[in-house]
């Protein structure tokens, strides 16, 4: 059974109408145009710290983030209705970046579903941590809420 399928069925056996279920169904956007591209600044909240954070959700699906403490992730999204979408990052955890030679001790995966609202983005999602050796170190909840913003060229 689909996604969308599911939600349907789930919204009719509670007695849901087809227009609550409507942002459940696959994306109607032509490619780059669903309302997730562009660019977002907001805050990242995991169980041990916030973080400030900018986004861009890319046209092709292509995600990139910048977050506090050179946190630089990239990554993956795909529509997963009008206004929702899924999307998944990795995340290089530096051990020294002030100078040569630059190592990493290991890394963040995280996979999100976010929803947009005209210029609000909201999301709520699960991390995982990787020490160099592919060991997990940690998991939890991740969530963000952001603002689109504007980048124009100078």
């Amino acid at each position: 059974m689909t996604a969308g399928v599911g939600a349907l069925a789930i919204g009719g056996a509670l007695g849901i109408t087809d227009a609550a279920v409507a942002d459940e169904r696959p994306s109607v956007h032509p490619p780059g145009h669903h309302p997730v591209v562009g660019t977002w600044r907001g805050l990242v909240t995991l169980p041990h710290e916030v973080e400030v954070g900018l986004f861009t959700f890319l046209p092709g699906g292509f995600f990139l983030s910048f977050a506090d403490g050179v946190h630089i992730a990239t990554g993956r999204w795909v529509a997963a209705g009008r206004s929702t979408v899924r999307f998944a990052l990795w995340q290089v955890l530096p051990e020294d970046l002030t100078g040569p030679p630059h190592r990493y001790h290991g890394e963040v995966q995280a996979k999100h579903e976010a929803h947009v609202n005209g210029d609000t983005l909201t999301s709520v999602g699960t991390w995982r941590g990787l020490d160099i050796d592919g060991n997990e170190t940690g998991r939890g909840p991740v969530y963000t809420r952001a603002t689109r913003f504007g980048v124009e060229p100078f």
